[in-house]
């Protein structure tokens, strides 16, 4: 299977701002975040703290009732405490609530 970093992104993603809370497996730490854009099945989130790539976490939207474990595909840092992160979600559950929009 190629690398996610080098693979051209099978589906479009639609520019969409929502919350977001991301939880590692622990279930007790999290953040929220807030997307800058959406598909099926990934998502960009703007967070305010470094997430490894490869970091495991479950993601939960604040509106809709999207729940899906997702991996950290990708982390960039745009200025102190703040982050872009590609999210690579896994079996999502629900839908994200976009204004009657299935992405």
């Amino acid at each position: 299977m190629p690398d996610t970093s080098t693979r051209q992104r099978a589906e479009a993603r639609i520019p969409q701002r929502m919350f977001v809370r991301l939880y590692l497996p622990d279930g007790i730490t999290f953040e929220m975040g807030q997307t800058i854009d959406i598909s099926r099945h990934g998502a960009r989130v703007s967070t305010k703290r470094f997430w490894p790539l490869n970091q495991h976490l479950v993601v939960r939207s604040l509106r809709g009732n999207l729940s899906s474990y997702a991996r950290v595909v990708h982390c960039e840092s745009l200025a102190e405490n703040s982050f872009h992160l590609g999210l690579e979600l896994y079996n999502p559950v629900g839908d994200w609530g976009t204004a009657g929009r299935t992405p």
